[in-house]
């Protein structure tokens, strides 16, 4: 793939154009700036994340690439910080992650997910998701984060956009 192929699918990239209510993510530097935008909406008092599948995200069949889906997924890690407020601003990477993929995301398509932090032990955290594009099951995944006990990157956290959710 050259530079130029690149830019032109970047220059004909289609607009996130959020829901109301969702606002971008911070996800620090390096793959994530490239892979998102992320948003994030409180509803009901619990963290939902979202993201707009774009051009850059699907794979030759024309369907979101099942490795950008497992990349969101694997963010549902903002959703624990945000039910666990002790963990905000702590590193915690992922141990394990099972994805099941249930029907396609397209191009275009709003994916959402609702996360469940199923348990917290005083090293790892427990988590279920679920996503949708409208009222279509497009994944469920199960993940297990560790715990670090270090302080993440600035930037890279939930508590640095909601410090008071």
């Amino acid at each position: 793939m050259n530079e130029r192929y690149i830019g032109e699918l970047l220059a004909n990239e289609i607009s996130d154009d959020p829901p109301p209510g969702f606002e971008p993510l911070p996800t620090g530097t390096g793959f994530n700036v490239y892979f998102g935008p992320i948003y994030g909406k409180l509803v009901d008092g619990k963290l939902r994340l979202g993201m707009r599948i774009g051009r850059r995200h699907i794979n030759p069949h024309d369907t979101c690439h099942g490795g950008v889906l497992a990349s969101f997924a694997d963010m549902q890690v903002y959703v624990s910080q945000q039910q666990e407020p002790s963990l905000r601003y702590v590193l915690m990477p992922t141990i394990n992650m099972s994805i099941d993929y249930i029907s396609p995301a397209i191009l275009g398509d709003w994916l959402e997910s609702s996360s469940t932090l199923l348990r917290a032990t005083k090293m790892t955290l427990f988590q279920q998701t679920v996503a949708t594009a409208g009222d279509r099951l497009v994944f469920r995944s199960s993940s297990i984060y560790r715990i670090s006990g270090h302080k993440a990157p600035s930037g890279s956290t939930l508590g640095d956009l909601f410090p008071n959710a």
